[in-house]
This record gives C-alpha cells, sequence and structure tokens, in this order.
C-alpha cells in the first residue's frame, strides 16, 4: 500500500527515478526507488548512481548512504560522481585499476567534508566494449549477471554477506565524510561478459531480497531484466513487495547492443 500523499514535492524529492540511454555498443537502463520507510516518512532517498562514457569504456557507480549518518544522501550523490569520473581517466588496459581508482577518488572526495556530514556504501564498475568488466567495492552494495547458456542464470560477482550476520549484525563498510572507510577493505572483482549477459550493479535494498529469494525475487529479476526493460519498466521491476523490505532499491543494468564477444558465463543459478 503506497503511504499518505505529502503536502508537497518536486523532481528533486520524487521518490521514483528511471532514464537511460543507448550508445554503439550498450544499453544502460537505471532506476532508483525510495523504500517505504522514507515515503512513510515523507523523505527522499539515499541511494545515488552515476554513470559516466568514455569512448569504449563504460563506468558505473551505485551507492547506499548510510540512514544513521545524517547527510548520507548527499555523500552518496559525490561518491558517485567522483568515482565515474575517476574510473574514466584512468588507461583502458588498466580496468581494474579504473575500479579502485573510482573508490580512492570517492574516499578523497568524502574525507574533504566535514566529519558526520554522511557516509554512504559505494560499488564501482569499468566495463570495456568486448564485455570485459572490473569492479570494486566498500560495504554491501553488490553486483549480478544475468544470462548464461540458457538465458536464466545468475551470479553475484562479490561473496554475500556471511549468515550470521543475520543474527549478529556488524557495522556497514562505508566510505564516510572526514575519515575515510569504516570497517571495510576494499572488494574486487572481475567478470567477462558475453552473449546477451546483463550487468546489474545495485544496492543492497535489490540484493538482499534477491539472495532470499532464490524462487521467487530472483527469478522474477532475471526474467524482466533479459526482456531488456524501459527505464520506467525497470523501476516497476524494482518496486516489488516483500514482506520486511522498507530499503531504498537502485539498479542500474548494462546489456550489450547486440553481444558481448567475451567468454561464455558460467554462473550458479542461485
Amino acid at each position: 500500500m503506497e503511504p499518505p500523499l505529502r503536502s508537497g514535492a518536486d523532481a528533486a524529492s520524487a521518490s521514483y527515478r528511471a532514464e537511460g540511454g543507448t550508445t554503439g555498443w550498450c544499453s544502460v537502463t537505471a532506476a532508483t526507488v525510495t523504500g517505504v520507510g522514507h515515503r512513510l516518512a515523507g523523505e527522499a532517498g539515499q541511494d545515488s548512481y552515476a554513470w559516466a562514457l568514455a569512448g569504449a569504456r563504460l563506468a558505473v557507480a551505485v551507492a547506499d548512504g548510510l540512514g544513521s549518518v545524517p547527510g548520507s544522501a548527499g555523500a552518496a550523490k559525490a561518491a558517485t560522481r567522483a568515482a565515474v569520473s575517476a574510473a574514466t581517466a584512468v588507461p583502458h588496459d588498466r580496468p581494474l585499476e579504473a575500479a579502485t581508482a573510482g573508490i580512492d577518488a570517492a574516499e578523497a572526495e568524502l574525507r574533504g567534508w566535514d566529519p558526520g556530514a554522511g557516509a554512504t556504501t559505494l560499488v564501482v564498475c569499468v566495463v570495456d566494449q568486448g564485455g570485459d568488466a572490473a569492479l570494486s567495492r566498500v560495504g554491501d552494495s553488490t553486483a549480478f549477471v544475468i544470462g548464461g547458456a540458457d538465458g536464466r542464470g545468475w551470479a553475484e560477482l562479490f561473496d554475500p554477506p556471511a549468515e550470521h550476520e543475520a543474527v549478529m549484525p556488524v557495522a556497514t563498510g562505508a566510505l564516510a565524510s572526514g575519515e575515510g572507510r569504516i570497517s571495510a577493505d576494499v572488494d574486487t572483482a572481475e567478470v567477462r561478459l558475453a552473449g546477451s549477459d546483463v550487468l546489474a550493479v545495485v544496492s543492497d535494498g535489490i540484493a538482499g531480497p534477491w539472495r532470499d529469494g532464490p524462487t521467487t525475487v530472483a527469478p522474477a529479476m532475471v526474467e524482466g531484466l533479459m526482456a531488456s526493460p524501459s527505464p520506467i519498466e525497470l523501476a516497476g521491476l524494482v518496486d516489488f513487495s516483500r514482506q520486511g523490505c522498507h530499503d531504498d532499491r537502485t539498479m542500474v543494468a548494462v546489456s550489450p547492443v547486440g553481444e558481448w564477444s567475451g567468454a561464455e558465463l558460467h554462473g550458479d543459478e542461485g
């Protein structure tokens, strides 16, 4: 059920945002949906995304501002912008270095802020025209590859949170204003996309339900993404209903125009 209508709203505080575009070799579709918790409170979401295109390289960043730290929406926005700008400036033959440079640039950006003025997770992905992708992250935002030989496989590119964390929560790894990283190292991953594989870079509001719903949320995401959704359709896809899932949700999907030239995906189907 939708929350009561607020007394006022504008584009800057919209609960739903969706956009996208196509180059000669890839298509990017993005959507962010403010979670029920923030909508009920009449607040804007704290997720953010950005992308930058430089010839045969695309850089994508997704950030999830920490709700416990005031100013985190601004930190997430600043982190994603700094990250993609830095990632596209690194030579094309060093993709993992480019992804990590994005993390470093975001960290440097937030170090210049007043302490306590925001904290955010961040995942940075660099994709080249052939389908080689490199990723770096701090925190629990993540990425999935969807496709494979039957078009129904999926694989998460980072290790999921340890099962015991559901019972014994630990501090979320993040980039924080004025102090750098909190409780986290930089994780990295690399993958070679093939055929019509789709790369989905997501915030934890999508990743958690995806992992926890292998027969519900996961297959719906896979089917929806393989159908090449428009931005509005992607917003509808990420605005699913699941009990207990009230977090903001953001996804940036990268798919080929034609096919990737990389090797076949050997992912796990959940």
